[in-house]
């Protein structure tokens, strides 16, 4: 099987597949067997790909192709394996990067860039001003005790003990695109409790 083309590997596959269905017991070269061969032989060279055409970090260049390998697989009952495959995974691996990037953009327009808790508690001169700042962080603390623990957490992690959101996903065990949504979430929380607190 490491010796047939990729074309020929899937068709292979589709042979695989039928024979599963009509006998309804799986066979020795089983799907799933097969597709695996297909990922172990373009994984490298995709994430390869991504990082190259992509402003992506290796992490996010692994995460993109495994959402592709999952797509790929739900599209190749429409694949032509008279076509080359290359070419038709690559227009899947692309549209599934541009859907992580929008996605990605998306975050980190929500996410505050110039710190929020960095521009909540910034020093000032002015003794006025610094109470105000004080008051700021009063309410801003309260707001944070009424989270739910799973986002306090990450709150603590990030603007207080300083973490990175790589060393966030390491501790917490979560993707960085959940990370980003999980914290997104937070500041809405907190900056819809302090306005409640103002009013």
């Amino acid at each position: 099987m490491h010796e047939l083309k990729d074309e020929d590997l899937i068709r292979e596959l589709r042979r695989a597949e039928l024979a599963e269905h009509l006998t309804g017991t799986s066979t020795p070269l089983a799907p799933e067997k097969i597709f695996a061969q297909l990922i172990e032989r373009h994984q490298k060279p995709f994430v390869r790909l991504i990082t190259l055409r992509y402003p992506v970090d290796s992490a996010s260049a692994e995460e993109i192709t495994q959402d592709f390998w999952l797509e790929c697989y739900s599209a190749l009952p429409r694949y032509n394996p008279d076509r080359p495959f290359l070419s038709w995974a690559t227009t899947i691996l692309f549209r599934t990067a541009e859907r992580f990037l929008k996605k990605r953009r998306r975050e980190v327009q929500l996410s505050p860039q110039s710190d929020f808790f960095d521009l909540q508690i910034s020093t000032t001169e002015d003794p006025e001003l610094a109470s105000l700042d004080k008051s700021q962080i009063d309410t801003m603390l309260k707001a944070l005790r009424k989270l739910p623990p799973e986002l306090s957490v990450l709150i603590d992690l990030r603007f207080f003990e300083k973490k990175k959101i790589e060393e966030i996903m390491a501790a917490t065990g979560l993707a960085r695109s959940t990370v980003f949504e999980k914290l997104n979430l937070a500041y809405k929380k907190i900056r819809a409790l302090m306005e409640n607190a103002r009013t």
